[in-house]
């Protein structure tokens, strides 16, 4: 068994790239910290508060203390400058705390898309079968697709996605009664 020499390591004439590499990273890092800011701006304070009293109640019934919660009456907050919560150093949530609200808010605006949009449909329904008994007909609203729908096929999606930018605002003037 042969064995080969072993090449001395040479030190490369090229310059090292870790301070563009940090600087890399420190840019990566301030843009997702402006954006967990931004973030924290669009989220109502309300359900950091909610966040904060379902936690201490689970921790509590599991018998922990949760950091700041000591001395704090149920459904307030010890000084009512920590509005968004305990999260870090200077009371606000970390980013962890932040994407689970966040995740939590667009569910719950999903939520009320969706019965928004149900309660549409039930409309449209209701104002076909009176159409139908009274024998009138009803041209100026567009009884055939949902505000939904029309919106998003202006961003692409959806089953109306493949119209016409003039058919969709056909559609919204008849559906805004215009």
């Amino acid at each position: 068994m042969t064995s080969l020499p072993r090449q001395e390591s040479v030190a490369s004439s090229l310059p090292s790239n870790s301070g563009v590499t940090t600087e890399i990273d420190r840019r990566r890092r301030d843009n997702l910290n402006d954006k967990m800011q931004t973030l924290l701006k669009l989220i109502p304070e309300e359900l950091f508060q909610e966040y904060y009293r379902r936690k201490e109640v689970v921790d509590l019934e599991n018998g922990h203390s949760t950091p700041g919660s000591a001395g704090v009456p149920a459904g307030g907050s010890a000084s009512g400058s920590k509005l968004k919560g305990t999260g870090t150093k200077d009371g606000k949530p970390n980013k962890g705390q932040i994407l689970t609200q966040a995740v939590e808010y667009m569910t719950k605006l999903q939520a009320q898309v969706d019965a928004r949009n149900r309660e549409e449909v039930e409309l449209i329904l209701r104002v076909k079968e009176l159409s139908k008994k009274t024998g009138v007909a009803v041209n100026d609203i567009n009884l055939e697709n949902t505000s939904a729908e029309i919106a998003l096929a202006r961003i692409g999606v959806g089953p109306l996605a493949g119209m016409g930018e003039e058919m969709l605002d056909n559609a919204e003037n008849a559906k805004d009664g215009c």
